[in-house]
């Protein structure tokens, strides 16, 4: 999803050999007219104006669809998707926050740049891990991962879930520390300035400076390195932690329902099944306001993604399937 693929997708709908599925795709960029001038500038004021009402109307027949959910144009996932446009084995989860100052990313080339300004922003990465990025933070990464190595730039916070490639590590650079994933689920705080926090809510990772490892974490273990003293001290949390950041307003960035689903255990502590692995690997993009019930998320994603779900009440299991 990006600028380019954008531009491919107009010059079909110039020329009316768009498939409704890119289609869709335009009407959910619609918001993004308002705020790139880049894409504006692109078409001409006829198209500009043709494309625009088209996508309004479209907009307000979704918006129809979702009855007993707040009609607010930015809940469902057309702005998410109109983002998206213009952004261009084992499992590991961890929570990470970069110091004062911020890493200089080695990725250049087709680089992809995250900065969520008012919602979590939760996204796909090439090799099948995802990241749950604050608002307010920023996360760069290659468009594929080449070589021995998996490496991201972070500053802010933000939730990795990393898929286990024991041939290839995954590293998240934050300031002067650098977070090896072991096969984890972690989140690190590296806020521009100030402390950098680590913690691990299953799995291992290593943390460790630019000269040094600092040690090794495990399951409810934090580690705090101060960065004017670059003096650290590694904890055991007496539960396991539940950030308040991860419940605020949710973008889903082109992710499957797989990746979604893991999200929304954590999130409301249930359990996920989706036996169809077709349906596992769909993909999809939305927004959901805080607020959401499980109810309302299940379902805009069964709808977006013509699926159906139920609820085994006696295991506390939702079941998602195509009808």
């Amino acid at each position: 999803m990006d600028t380019a693929y954008f531009l491919e997708i107009l010059q079909k709908y110039r020329e009316g050999t768009a498939s409704p599925e890119e289609e869709q795709f335009l009407l959910a960029s619609y918001e993004a007219f308002e705020s790139q001038p880049d894409i504006v500038a692109l078409l001409t004021d006829a198209e500009r104006e043709r494309l625009k009402s088209t996508m309004h109307a479209g907009i307000m027949e979704q918006i129809a669809r979702h009855e007993g959910v707040p009609a607010r144009p930015r809940r469902a996932w057309l702005k998410a998707a109109a983002a998206a446009a213009v952004l261009a084995g084992g499992v590991a989860t961890i929570l990470l926050w970069p110091g004062k100052e911020p890493a200089a990313p080695a990725i250049t080339a087709n680089q992809q740049n995250i900065q969520p300004e008012h919602e979590n922003n939760f996204i796909a990465l090439p090799d099948g891990s995802s990241v749950l990025v604050s608002a307010g933070s920023r996360l760069q990464y290659p468009a594929s991962f080449e070589g021995g190595k998996r490496e991201v730039y972070l500053e802010g916070k933000a939730l990795f879930t990393v898929q286990q490639q024991s041939s290839r590590p995954f590293i998240v650079h934050t300031g002067a520390l650098q977070t090896t994933v072991l096969g984890t689920t972690f989140e690190i705080n590296a806020p521009a300035t100030g402390d950098i926090t680590v913690t691990v809510l299953n799995g291992r990772v290593q943390v460790a400076s630019e000269t040094t490892t600092l040690g090794v974490l495990s399951a409810n273990e934090q580690m705090i390195y101060n960065t004017a003293s670059r003096a650290h001290q590694q904890l055991q949390l007496a539960t396991p932690p539940q950030p308040a950041w991860q419940q605020q307003d949710l973008l889903f960035d082109d992710v499957t329902l797989r990746q979604a689903a893991g999200l929304l255990e954590e999130r409301f502590d249930v359990h996920i099944s989706i036996p169809d692995e077709t349906l596992q690997q769909q993909r999809f993009t939305t927004t959901f306001a805080r607020e959401e019930s499980l109810e309302q998320v299940l379902k805009s994603i069964c709808d977006f993604n013509h699926a159906a779900y139920k609820k085994d009440k006696e295991n506390n299991t939702i079941i998602i399937y195509r009808p």
